[in-house]
C-alpha cells in the first residue's frame, strides 16, 4: 500500500475484499508481487466505498462478508462503473452452482474457489487486466468517433438544411434515429415569391446515408433561385445522385411548390402519400408514381398533382419512418393512427399538424428506441415570403435613349416537342443575372416572363382557356389537360426575345414573345378591365400590365412586346 502522502495509480491499483486478515495479505503480497498496487475492504459497504474514492482498476471480491456480502457489492458496483469495464474476480471458499450463477449473474467476471494455485489468479489477472485495457481504446474510439460525428453533423446541417426560409410559417420536424440523419428537409423561394419544398429520404440512416446531402441542397437551392420549374430541378437532381450514389442507394423525394394564391402542383417519388388536410379532414393523397431520384438515368413524363388550397388548408409529407416506429412489442404506428392524429386538428384550429402527430406518436412507442428516421413537413395553405422583396413595378422617368451604355440581346425560339421539354424562362433570368448582376427588379422580371411565356403556350399553342380553372375541380382538370396536350405536342411555336439596354442609372428591358397560336382580343380585355368587371381569366395579363412601362399586343394578340425600366442603387 502507498505511504502516507503517495497518491495511488488507479489504473494499477487492485481492491481486495475479504473480512478475514490473513486473505487480505496474502492476496495484497501476491499482487504487489505483480508490480500492482493495493488497497483493502472488510465488507461489502466499505468495497463500495473505496471503490467510489480510490476507482481501483481490478476487484478480488469475496462471497461470505458481514454486512453486504460480495454478491450485492458486485452488483452496486457494477452500476456506478456503468460503461466502464471494471472486472470482478470472485475469490472465495464458497461452492455450489447456485453460488457461482449468482456471483456470475449480478456482472461478476470470473470466480476461483479456495484453494487455488497462485498461478491460475495470477494468469486470470492478466488476462482481465488486457480485456480491460482493450475495452478502454475501444471506448476512447467510440468516443472520439461519435464527438466527430458530432461535429461533422453540425457542419452538414449547417450546409444542408441552415438557408431554409419561412421557417415562421412551415412546421419541420426532424429526428435522426442516429447522430446523422438520412432525411434532408429543404425549403427556399423562387424568384416570384412562390415556396419549394422538398422532403428526401436517402436509403438507411447514418453517416453513408448523408453523401448525397450536399449535392442535392446545392442544387435544390441553385435552381428554385434561379426559377427554373420544379420538374427541372427534379430532374437535375436525379441525373446528379444517379452519378454520384453508390449501387444501392437512392432517395425517396416528395417536393411541393405552393403559390402566393394556394395554387399547389405536388409530386411524389417513393415516400409514403403526401396528404391534403383541410380542418382535420384528408382531401387528397398523392401516392408515389414514380421511382425515387437516383436509381434510372433520366426521368420522363414527371406527372404532378395540382391543387387548389384554402388558407386553412395543409400539407404533410412524412417520411417512412413516421409509419414504421414501433413499440415495445414490435407494432408500428401506421396510418390509421397517423389519420386519428391528423383528425384532432380540426377540434383545435390552433394546434400545430406537426405536434399533434408527434403527441399521438410518441404516445403510442412510448421510450422504446426507434430504427429509423422520423421527419415531418407542414405546409401552410398560405406562405407570406417575409424578407423576400415584393415585385417592383417598371421604373418611370428613366434615362433617355442616349444614356444607353451599351445593350445585348438573346433569343430563344421552341418548337413542337421541345415546348415540352425546355422552359427558356429560368434560362433567360439566369442570362440576365450573370450579365447584369443581382437585384430585387428581377423578381419583377421572373414574374413578367413567366406569365408572357405561360400566357403563350397554354392559350396560344395548347389552346386552353384559362376560365376551367374558376373552381378546384376546374383547377386540377385544367393542368390535367395540359399534361395531356403536352404529352402530344408536335406542332406549334414560341419566341421569346430579349433587349437589354444598360443605363447610367439601372437598365430598360424589352421582351418580345411570339406564339404561332390564333390570339386573342386583347382591346377587348382592355376594355373590360376599364369597366372593373371581375373577370377570372387574364389576371396574369393584369400583372404584366401593372407591372410594366408599356405592354403592346400585335399579330391579334399572338405577339407582346413589353418594356420593363429599374435603377440600381449605387
Amino acid at each position: 500500500m502507498p505511504q502516507p502522502g503517495q497518491s495511488m495509480d488507479s489504473e494499477k491499483l487492485v481492491l481486495i475484499v475479504d473480512d478475514v486478515r490473513l486473505n487480505r495479505e496474502i492476496l495484497g503480497q501476491m499482487i504487489r508481487g505483480m508490480g500492482l498496487e493495493v488497497a483493502f475492504a472488510c465488507t461489502g459497504e466499505e468495497a463500495i466505498e473505496k471503490f467510489i474514492e480510490l476507482q481501483p482498476s481490478l476487484i478480488l471480491m469475496d462471497i461470505n462478508m458481514p454486512g453486504m456480502d460480495g454478491i450485492e457489492a458486485t452488483r452496486r458496483i457494477k452500476a456506478l462503473a456503468e460503461d466502464r469495464f471494471i472486472p470482478v474476480i470472485f475469490v472465495t471458499g464458497a461452492e455450489g452452482q447456485d453460488v457461482i450463477r449468482n456471483a456470475i449473474g449480478v456482472g461478476g467476471d470470473d470466480y476461483i474457489q479456495r484453494p487455488f494455485p497462485f498461478e491460475l489468479l495470477e494468469g486470470k489477472i492478466i488476462a482481465l487486466r488486457r480485456i480491460a485495457e482493450l475495452y478502454r481504446q475501444v471506448n476512447q474510439l467510440y468516443y472520439l468517433r461519435a464527438r466527430e460525428e458530432e461535429v461533422a453533423e453540425q457542419l452538414l446541417s449547417g450546409a444542408v438544411e441552415s438557408s431554409n426560409v419561412a421557417l415562421d410559417q412551415v412546421r419541420i420536424h426532424k429526428q435522426p434515429a442516429e447522430t446523422f440523419s438520412g432525411d434532408v428537409l429543404l425549403t427556399a423561394f423562387r424568384p416570384n415569391g412562390e415556396l419549394n419544398v422538398l422532403l428526401g429520404d436517402f436509403t438507411g440512416h447514418g453517416l453513408t446515408s448523408t453523401v448525397g446531402a450536399l449535392p442535392l441542397s446545392e442544387t435544390f437551392r441553385a435552381m428554385t433561385t434561379k426559377g427554373y420549374d420544379a420538374e427541372d430541378i427534379l430532374a437535375q437532381i436525379n441525373r446528379k445522385l444517379q452519378r454520384l450514389l453508390p449501387t444501392g442507394m437512392f432517395l425517396a423525394c416528395g417536393m411541393v411548390t405552393l403559390a402566393h394564391d394556394g395554387s399547389a402542383k405536388i409530386w411524389n417519388g417513393g415516400l409514403p402519400d403526401i396528404l391534403v388536410i383541410s380542418q382535420g379532414r384528408l382531401l387528397k393523397r398523392v401516392l408515389s408514381n414514380h421511382p425515387p431520384l437516383g436509381i434510372v438515368a433520366n426521368l420522363h413524363e414527371l406527372h404532378f398533382e395540382h391543387t387548389q388550397l384554402e388558407p386553412e388548408d395543409r400539407i404533410l409529407l412524412l417520411s417512412d419512418g413516421v409509419l414504421e416506429a414501433e413499440d415495445a412489442e414490435g407494432e408500428q404506428f401506421g396510418e390509421e393512427r397517423l389519420l386519428a392524429a391528423v383528425a384532432a386538428l380540426g377540434q383545435s384550429s390552433d394546434s400545430c399538424l406537426v405536434d399533434l402527430v408527434l403527441k399521438g406518436l410518441y404516445d403510442f412507442v412510448g421510450s422504446h428506441t426507434q430504427k429509423d428516421d422520423i421527419s415531418m413537413i407542414d405546409v401552410p395553405g398560405r406562405v407570406t415570403a417575409q424578407g423576400f422583396s415584393a415585385e417592383v413595378a417598371s421604373e418611370s422617368g428613366v434615362e433617355p435613349d442616349d444614356a444607353a451604355l451599351d445593350t445585348w440581346n438573346w433569343s430563344l425560339e421552341l418548337q413542337g416537342k421541345s415546348l415540352a421539354r425546355i422552359n427558356p424562362v429560368a434560362q433567360a433570368l439566369s442570362r440576365l443575372q450573370e450579365t447584369e448582376g443581382g437585384g430585387d427588379h428581377w423578381h419583377s422580371v421572373f414574374s413578367i416572363l413567366t406569365e408572357l411565356y405561360v400566357n403563350a403556350l397554354d392559350h396560344g399553342v395548347l389552346k386552353l382557356e384559362s376560365s376551367m380553372k374558376s373552381s378546384p375541380e376546374g383547377f386540377a382538370s385544367y393542368f390535367s389537360e395540359r399534361e395531356k396536350r403536352m404529352e402530344c405536342l408536335n406542332t406549334g411555336s414560341v419566341s421569346l426575345f430579349m433587349q437589354h439596354t444598360r443605363l447610367s442609372s439601372g437598365g430598360r428591358l424589352m421582351v418580345r414573345v411570339e406564339d404561332s397560336g390564333d390570339g386573342f382580343d386583347y382591346d377587348h380585355w382592355l376594355s373590360k378591365r376599364s369597366k372593373g368587371d371581375n373577370m377570372f381569366s387574364g389576371r396574369g395579363i393584369a400583372l404584366v400590365t401593372d407591372l410594366c412601362e408599356k405592354v403592346h399586343y400585335e399579330n391579334g394578340g399572338s405577339a407582346v412586346e413589353i418594356v420593363y425600366n429599374y435603377t440600381v442603387k449605387k
